[in-house]
């Protein structure tokens, strides 16, 4: 689930923006708006996608304080 690749990254595992994207397609319909707004949004885009993600999934938004510190967009 993508909320694990999320919570990976949290945790201390190296992050790979290119990988990210991956994961996220692999998800489908799920993933689809985190990889548009990799593919034509800004860093603002993407995290609001994320944090949407978090919302239909129904999970704790308090994960949207992490979301918002890093950077989708770049590796780590």
């Amino acid at each position: 689930m993508i909320i694990d690749l999320i919570l990976d990254r949290s945790d201390g595992e190296k992050y790979s923006a290119r990988r990210f994207y991956g994961d996220c397609m692999e998800y489908g319909q799920v993933g689809r708006w985190i990889t548009r707004a990799m593919d034509y949004g800004t860093e603002a885009a993407v995290k609001q996608a994320l944090i949407k993600y978090l919302e239909d999934q129904g999970y704790s938004l308090d994960i949207a304080v992490y979301i918002n510190s890093v950077d989708w967009l770049k590796e780590d």
